[in-house]
């Protein structure tokens, strides 16, 4: 897929209907209105009441959810919603996720998406960074409402789905009624979406990103995975279906709920990739797991997918291995990012280094047109003085903070100058450099090692301790479900190296601790503490990143 045929979009001087990221949507519409756009399962409950039988998908064309959008947009600004005016969005992954989103960014109105697993406190604390006009969202979502100020007077409350209270309107009776909307013209720093963090270093932090960003990173995702016209994609990330539906693939939609992992997760999205003849998909490595896991345990092989790819926390030989197992025929991608910044690197899992783990994770070659320094370790903000990046860069090779710097980097917060300040540099041309919050080095071969977070890095004496090594170490050991290293107060070491573990389901008692402790040793990983633990706290997003604060939490309480 070429862009040589038209205009730049969201790269137009001015104000433009061309730099409303909408105008992708259209282009798709336009160039073939029959092509599927989106499918989803019709019915969770009866692939449950029979997991052997294939579950039954219904489907909306690109012309379809282009009308549905247009008619839903013009229902959106007879209720009063204009250019500038926030709206959250707090949907899960559905048509009316989309067609919500689309329709208020069409309007030249600001989509303030909230992701399903968001908990009652952020929302609050999102919600008084953006001040939204309006609110979109099933019935139990205004529930959540209640006694969080900024959301239950907002002005606009439109639901989604079975309803018995009074609303301003529902989303399916306004994206049926088949009106049209014009696409506002916007200029390009105009900002289009606002997404938040997983909070799991601090509070959230909203990532303010404009249509020329979101233009620019729908680009470069095609660079790192390019899809052809036939290829069927179920992502599990919301981000990655925006990217599909201004490309024109075919996207399905995953089945399961993400905010609350269920075991026949992996059992479900199995039997989806298999029924809708998917041919790319896009997971986090736990749900990566859970897929090869049962495709494993019943049997089969996914032998329809090309490619899959994965990202959001460390992937390890191990499961690259598994995946192979299921699904020989796919090239598996693992793609390093954030959400200010996506894709920083890439790899495929075949070009991966053999045994590298005493180095941490590799995630492979920096993204096209990103540029990037590695500082010291320094968990304040940084400045930078007469000496430039003199005084905070290290020499090639050394591991320390990486900082990326292009065209898709997004490159502030909305309305939040803390966190700019926090997590950002601003260079002596006026570059807006991007903190990632991760220890990094770059290897002879110009491939990416990430070690660890820079809030969990451990200062134990003279020591500086990275947790990505000990933790893949840790979960390799059969009997390991959930694995964090991480440093704990000590008044003579200043942190002691702590090894944390949970047990997998149905492991007879045994002497754990002293398994971890030999595992850890033979591999020369400082411990000073083993503890056992009913469970790792895990970020709710990806499931895969371990929440290291609320951990110290209860190992110190």
């Amino acid at each position: 897929m070429t862009e040589d045929d038209f205009p730049a979009i969201g790269y137009q001087e001015g104000r433009s209907d061309l730099n409303n990221v909408i105008a992708f949507l259209d282009r798709q519409r336009e160039r073939d209105p029959a092509r599927t756009s989106l499918m989803w399962v019709r019915s969770v409950q009866a692939w449950f009441d029979a997991p052997n039988s294939p579950p039954a998908h219904d489907s909306m064309s690109a012309g379809a959810l282009g009308q549905a959008v247009e008619s839903a947009a013009a229902g959106l600004k007879r209720l009063g919603l204009a250019p500038g005016d926030r709206v959250f969005i707090f949907v899960p992954m559905s048509p009316a996720l989309y067609i919500a989103m689309f329709a208020v960014q069409r309007l030249g109105a600001i989509a303030v998406f909230l992701d399903s697993w968001a908990r009652r406190d952020q929302l609050g604390l999102c919600a008084k960074q953006v001040v939204p006009k309006g609110f979109i969202g099933p019935e139990p979502a205004f529930g959540l409402t209640r006694g969080i100020p900024e959301l239950e007077t907002v002005a606009v409350r439109v639901v989604v789905g079975p309803h018995e209270g009074a609303y301003s309107a529902a989303l399916e009776t306004l994206a049926g009624r088949g009106e049209a909307c014009g696409c506002e013209p916007v200029e390009r720093e105009d900002t289009a979406l606002v997404t938040f963090t997983t909070g799991s270093s601090g509070p959230p932090k909203g990532a303010n990103r404009t249509h020329r960003f979101l233009a620019a990173q729908h680009r470069a995702l095609d660079r790192c995975l390019p899809y052809a016209r036939s290829d069927i994609d179920l992502p599990v990330f919301p981000i990655f279906s925006l990217n599909n539906m201004a490309g024109g693939v075919t996207t399905v939609l995953p089945a399961i709920d993400l905010a609350r992992p269920a075991g026949t997760d992996g059992a479900l999205l199995a039997a989806q990739l298999r029924a809708t003849r998917a041919t790319c998909c896009t997971l986090s490595p736990s749900l990566l797991r859970a897929v090869a896991a049962a495709a494993g345990q019943a049997g089969i092989e996914l032998d329809g997918l090309r490619r899959m790819a994965t990202g959001g926390a460390p992937v390890s030989a191990d499961d690259i291995a598994a995946i192979r197992a299921v699904a020989p025929r796919a090239a598996l991608h693992i793609l390093y990012g954030s959400t200010e910044v996506e894709p920083i690197a890439h790899l495929v899992a075949s070009d991966m280094p053999a045994g590298g783990e005493a180095e941490g994770v590799c995630v492979g070659a920096l993204a096209e047109g990103l540029q990037a320094r590695f500082l010291r370790l320094n968990r304040g903000p940084v400045q930078l003085g007469e000496d430039g990046w003199t005084e905070w860069e290290l020499p090639a090779g050394r591991t320390g903070e990486l900082a990326v710097s292009g065209e898709h980097v997004c490159r502030d917060y909305y309305k939040n100058p803390d966190a700019f300040q926090r997590a950002k540099i601003v260079d002596a041309d006026g570059q807006v450099w991007h903190r990632t919050g991760d220890m990094c080095r770059l290897d002879e071969d110009g491939r990416l090692w990430v070690v660890g977070r820079v809030h969990n890095v451990i200062r134990r004496k003279d020591d500086v301790l990275f947790p990505v090594k000990p933790e893949i170490l840790m979960k390799r050991l059969p009997f390991v479900q959930a694995a964090a290293y991480l440093g704990m107060p000590d008044t003579e070491l200043g942190e002691r190296a702590v090894a944390a573990f949970s047990v997998r389901p149905g492991r007879a008692p045994a002497d754990f601790a002293a398994a971890i402790r030999d595992a850890l040793a033979k591999e020369g990983v400082v411990v000073d503490d083993v503890v056992q633990v009913d469970d790792i706290p895990l970020d709710p997003r990806h499931h895969s990143k371990v929440e290291y604060e609320k951990l110290r939490e209860r190992l110190g309480a």
